[in-house]
């Protein structure tokens, strides 16, 4: 019997997509009640944590009442409850797994390279017809070099500064060579600097800087350029692609897209809004990166060695002092993106760093 749009079955299976890592993920969290508020989605929420913790009367929570949204928990070293959690979805949305990354590089080899062997896997098991990787735009950051409006036709660099962004890029590799075999299409998205409600790594990373001895200076001349991009429109970017694929567009299919606010912004304004918008000092005082490089020296070597995590080190310090800013013409162009909430950033930081961080 046909039934209109109002009246469609919302456990037909072919609207039905899985957000792996959608808890723990602030972009994750973000996708999840976009999916959830289009009213198209029956959504599956799959995590490492034991159970989904969400406050009442949300979105969410009545989504999970009703049955448009589930929980599982999931280890994506473990084939079996991946395949739990992704069979009868059409496409998987996979967020990362940094709430799970350890210090060892073999451990994290085993989440980021291994897991995404075993994503893939049991997409194809499942008939899964579309995969979406959340990847960063650091896979093409050799950790010294400056990025000015890079693009999808930069390669990845031959030595990563950083070992987890040197993993990060396998597991993107791995992600767009499935496209097209078995009947799944991937792409990936690559976001720069993601922020927003939840974040446990770029503001968490900029608050630990503060309320160190190093929060009263400046790396470098403070001219460097970077491009930040709110959760909310990675997550609209992730709707994107999926329409995208859908309409089986062959230039998205198997390709890298990054996706940022389309606004560059200088990393050291960015910082400074932040730690103020916190009650902290905002940096003015210059250091010269080969001085502040030449102190990171020994914490470096203590992190080759043991593995333990001192003070300032350099892969810490390019971060600060380069300048990372992206092309983001083929996101456009292709997919459709464009930013959702624009990086007003005098207005969004302050307000989000004082309620949703303090």
């Amino acid at each position: 019997m046909a039934t209109d749009e109002n009246s469609r079955d919302h456990r037909n299976p072919s609207r039905t997509c899985t957000v792996l890592f959608g808890r723990s993920s602030p972009v994750g969290r973000s996708l999840v009640l976009s999916l959830l508020r289009s009213g198209d989605w029956t959504v599956r929420i799959a995590d490492s944590a034991p159970s989904l913790d969400d406050e009442r009367g949300s979105v969410l929570s009545e989504s999970l009442v009703v049955g448009r949204a589930s929980y599982q928990q999931i280890d994506v070293r473990d084939q079996s409850r991946l395949r739990y959690a992704i069979n009868g979805s059409s496409v998987v949305f996979h967020m990362g797994v940094s709430d799970t990354l350890r210090d060892s590089f073999y451990e994290n080899h085993v989440l980021l390279v291994q897991g995404m062997k075993n994503v893939i896997n049991v997409c194809r098991e499942c008939n899964v017809e579309r995969l979406i990787y959340n990847s960063s735009a650091d896979v093409v950051f050799d950790g010294v070099h400056d990025i000015h409006f890079g693009d999808e036709s930069m390669p990845y660099p031959w030595k990563f500064k950083d070992g987890l962004n040197e993993l990060k890029a396998q597991a993107e590799m791995l992600v767009l060579c499935a496209s097209g075999r078995n009947g799944l299409l991937t792409c990936a998205l690559r976001p720069s600097n993601p922020f927003g409600p939840g974040d446990t790594q770029l503001v968490p990373f900029i608050v630990n800087l503060a309320k160190s001895v190093w929060g009263k200076f400046i790396f470098g001349s403070g001219a460097n350029m970077c491009d930040f991009t709110y959760v909310e429109n990675v997550a609209h970017a992730h709707m994107c692609a999926e329409k995208a694929l859908c309409s089986e567009v062959t230039t998205v299919a198997g390709k890298p897209l990054f996706v940022t606010n389309l606004k560059p912004k200088k990393t050291w304004e960015f910082v400074s809004l932040i730690v103020e918008g916190l009650g902290y000092q905002r940096p003015s005082i210059h250091l010269p990166v080969r001085l502040i490089l030449f102190i990171a020296m020994p914490f470096d070597w203590v992190y080759g060695k043991l593995g333990v995590k001192l003070g300032v080190r350099s892969a810490m310090i390019h971060q600060l002092a380069c300048t990372r800013t992206f092309n983001c013409d083929s996101a456009q162009k292709h997919i459709g993106y464009t930013p959702v909430i624009p990086l007003e950033v005098s207005e969004l930081l302050r307000f989000w760093s004082i309620h949703f961080f303090c």
